[in-house]
């Protein structure tokens, strides 16, 4: 089968079942369609790429989450007539830097995992498609807030 009768199916079958998801499940299965047609993987590579992939997006969601809350949380402090005060906005800073950290030493074991089962050659691909499928998302995103006003 071709490449592009792939991402054909792929995308079909994913318009198939995004109709029933949420936005975030939506995107989160066109990545995944996105990936697996970037970096054109064998069924054996796609048995061993995709739950060290899964297993590491799981990862860097929970960080998310943490930042989110973290980000509310300065917000509400900030708006409070006290305001924040120093020692709090350290450990905020702190809180901050430890979440970047974290988020950095995940992407460097997913690296390190993914050697053991893809080229480097494909490594930096999905590397590329990564920054890619972000950059579409974000124009998309910037295109439909221009549409909306």
């Amino acid at each position: 089968m071709k490449k592009p009768t792939i991402f054909v199916c792929l995308f079909f079958l994913s318009i198939g079942i995004t109709a029933q998801q949420s936005p975030r499940e939506r995107i989160k299965a066109f990545k995944i369609a996105y990936i697996t047609e970037e970096l054109n993987l064998s069924s054996t590579e796609a048995q061993q790429f995709w739950p060290i992939y899964n297993s590491h997006e799981e990862k860097i969601e929970k960080l998310r989450k943490q930042e989110r809350k973290m980000i509310r949380t300065i917000r509400e402090t900030m708006q409070n007539s006290n305001g924040i005060n120093d020692q709090t906005a350290g450990e905020y800073i702190d809180t901050h830097l430890t979440i970047k950290d974290r988020k950095n030493k995940a992407h460097n074991e997913l690296i390190f995992t993914l050697k053991k089962v893809l080229s480097n050659k494909k490594i930096l691909k999905l590397i590329k498609a990564e920054a890619e499928f972000k950059k579409r998302m974000l124009e998309r995103m910037k295109h439909r807030r221009k549409k909306g006003h």
